[in-house]
């Protein structure tokens, strides 16, 4: 059986348009700086000083990209940084999620008293002094450990989990106990298969913020075989700009052209994440709402 379908009003169909047109001018303003930054990064040296292009290449020049693709430390930076996001991303959901847990449960003594502790670290912090006396007094620098443990939590992400953790039927967790599970039973089989787009929206922000970490890695790595790929392509960037950089870190790289080879580290820098994103898409508005629509 058809279904009718239902007539739009006029008003309806100009909001509509106008929907589209401000949402596509929008996308247009993000897209259009990254297209241009992918051609000049492809651009040969002479088209970037005349800007002989805008959103796609004249003349293909792959010279930045063999730069990069030949050094030794790239390689080793990149392994650095993939190391970085997967085991930071590992225990940060894993440190946020049971402790959202513990904290969605109203039988928990002191609930309100904790809840409100984890809301004041998200307006007061000691800031990046004590922070740096606090990592170095546990003897973390040079480590991966004073990049993962400083930031491991984030309060924001911590409540909004909880919340979605909250909107779920309690009915469902009694179900379980009377059936002999406990409580990390029901954490495992019941809490996280339900709350799956939410993980994975906030496993999203935790890889995106440990992949781009650069200040941190500033602060507390002064080893350059430790180095993240983002501290990488700065000294890389520096040194064929003629500042002032560790040489030690990309002692394998030749002359390295300082207009098209910045392009071409951002565009080395922002294709993982990019290429990450479309396999958590799908979850990436719902578990958004599910996490702040109740609170």
């Amino acid at each position: 059986m058809k279904q009718k379908k239902i007539k739009q009003s006029a008003a309806s169909r100009v909001f509509d348009a106008a929907n589209v047109l401000l949402l596509g001018g929008v996308s247009l303003i993000c897209l259009v700086p990254f297209l241009y930054v992918i051609s000049a990064s492809l651009s040969p040296l002479s088209d970037i000083l005349s800007r002989k292009f805008f959103i796609y290449p004249k003349h293909i020049d792959l010279t930045a990209y063999k730069y990069l693709l030949t050094s030794n430390t790239l390689l080793k930076a990149m392994g650095n940084s993939v190391i970085i996001t997967a085991v930071g991303t590992f225990l940060s959901m894993t440190v946020t999620v049971m402790t959202a847990y513990v904290l969605s449960k109203p039988q928990l003594m002191g609930r309100r008293v904790l809840n409100a502790m984890v809301v004041f670290t998200m307006l007061f912090s000691g800031g990046m002094i004590p922070t740096y006396l606090v990592v170095s007094g546990m003897k973390l620098t040079d480590t991966w450990w004073s990049l993962w443990l400083p930031g491991c939590v984030s309060a924001y992400n911590m409540i909004l989990i909880r919340t979605s953790i909250s909107s779920l039927p309690s009915e469902l967790e009694e179900a379980a106990v009377i059936d002999g599970c406990n409580h990390f039973q029901c954490f495992y089989k019941i809490v996280l298969p339900l709350i799956k787009p939410t993980l994975a929206t906030f496993a999203l922000f935790y890889a995106v913020g440990y992949w781009n970490d650069y200040f941190n890695s500033v602060l507390y790595i002064n080893d350059s075989t430790k180095y993240p790929i983002q501290i990488w392509l700065r000294n890389i960037v520096m040194l064929s700009s003629g500042g002032f950089a560790d040489a030690s870190s990309v002692s394998d790289l030749g002359y390295v052209p300082p207009q098209n080879i910045s392009y071409a580290v951002i565009v080395f820098a922002t294709m993982p994440i990019l290429c990450m994103y479309p396999f958590v898409q799908k979850f990436f508005t719902k578990g958004m709402m599910v996490g702040s629509v109740k609170g």
